[in-house]
């Protein structure tokens, strides 16, 4: 397979990003709805235990967790795909102390205990470098990668220890707090989904802007 050139890897990080991006307006408005429905359950107003009566409400709300899990699963493949190339662009510029492959950027995500931090390194990288930075200059903070990881992690671990919880509760108390729990992962989503955007967003525009010209005057 013939490497990508820069002009063209950047291209196809924009053709992705369309995609994630619209992948994230969707899942925020499934996790909305969704939060809804949480509440409602927490209030008992609407069940989905087998014993219960399956409302028109709760079929709904059934809906709404499985589309949920299946465009997380889908935004999760493509949001990688698009970290992969962002990775991918700024190896091919040259960008001096880029410590990626585009591989490891991702790849890094699945490691147990790595996974809590190594991301958010790789992604520190990706976005100084795609505003030109070069060196020392990739470790630079940025506020808006501070949000985005920290509800990340936030909301996956809740959303871990709610599964936990509701999936077979020792007792009702154990149930309650599990659907407490899932609310709040949710609520933390709706700040996460919009981070990613703004993320996603500014990447792309910053390597189409200025990694291409920083390429250039190296």
């Amino acid at each position: 397979m013939a490497v990508m050139g820069l002009a063209e890897g950047i291209d196809l990080l924009a053709q992705r990003a369309k995609l994630v991006k619209f992948l994230l307006i969707a899942g925020f408005v499934v996790i909305a709805a969704a939060l809804v429905g949480q509440i409602a359950e927490l209030q008992g107003k609407i069940s989905l235990d087998d014993n219960a009566e399956f409302t028109g409400a709760a079929a709904a709300y059934a809906a709404l967790g499985l589309t949920d899990i299946l465009l997380t699963l889908v935004t999760v493949v493509f949001f990688a795909m698009w970290i992969y190339r962002a990775a991918a662009n700024i190896v091919a510029a040259g960008t001096v102390g880029f410590d990626y492959t585009p591989g490891w950027a991702v790849g890094w995500f699945f490691i147990p205990i790595a996974n809590l931090f190594k991301p958010y390194a790789a992604m520190r990288q990706i976005w100084n470098a795609s505003h030109g930075g070069q060196g020392d200059q990739l470790e630079r903070a940025e506020g808006l990668l501070a949000i985005w990881w920290g509800t990340w992690v936030l909301a996956n671990i809740a959303s871990n220890i709610s599964l936990r919880l509701t999936i077979n509760p020792a007792s009702a108390a154990e149930l309650e707090t599990g659907q407490q729990i899932g609310i709040f992962a949710s609520l933390v989503s709706l700040a996460l989904y919009p981070a990613a955007y703004r993320l996603i967003d500014r990447v792309t525009a910053a390597q189409r802007d200025r990694l291409t010209a920083a390429h250039i005057f190296a």
